[in-house]
């Protein structure tokens, strides 16, 4: 083979890769959040604390039901997610950002921020997301491959789009940017 279509081939692997990373990562993150009590039960006993017949006191209240009893600290309805995953270092990012405009970000190290957007970055949001057409935009890359780059994948009133940094529309772009910095 040829070194351009030795090229050709690696890059539409690594682009192949990191479609399958993003997409593993987001039902993975999906299930874990459906699955948060039997998670929390599960760290507990790989971290060494006892857990089941040995334990002194009454079980964990980490139930299936103890989430929706509990009022406060419920997440409210999503507004949009977005994942920034790819590059050379590896990037996984994601910005949960809800109807009130509440937001909550989450780090590839695990460390977890959160803040409020502003009522007009709040209003410009809302219009970008109906401006850009979610239901008409391709769900996957359409452009050529581009080796190492950024992978943004949107997720908003049940449509997800994935589009590398290269391929990315100016709606999209428009959509973030009134995120915060480090999500535009």
């Amino acid at each position: 083979m040829s070194p351009k279509v030795t090229h050709r081939a690696t890059t539409g692997l690594l682009l192949l890769a990191a479609l399958l990373a993003a997409a593993g990562c987001d039902s993975a993150d999906s299930s874990a959040d459906s699955a948060s009590p039997s998670r929390t039960g599960n760290s507990a006993q790989i971290s060494g604390t006892p857990s089941g017949p040995a334990d002194s006191g009454p079980p964990a209240t980490a139930t299936p039901s103890a989430p929706a009893t509990a009022p406060t600290g419920a997440p409210k309805e999503q507004l949009l997610k977005v994942v920034i995953s790819g590059g050379f270092a590896g990037r996984h990012d994601e910005i949960v950002v809800r109807q009130d405009g509440t937001y909550t970000t989450k780090k590839r190290d695990g460390s977890t921020a959160g803040g409020r957007l502003d009522a007009a970055a709040l209003d410009r949001l809302r219009g970008h997301l109906k401006a850009a057409g979610f239901a008409a935009l391709p769900p996957s890359p359409t452009g050529r491959p581009v080796a190492d780059a950024f992978m943004y994948q949107y997720t908003y009133d049940g449509h997800v789009v994935l589009v590398d940094e290269m391929h990315r529309p100016q709606a999209l772009r428009d959509v973030s940017a009134d995120l915060p910095v480090g999500y535009r």
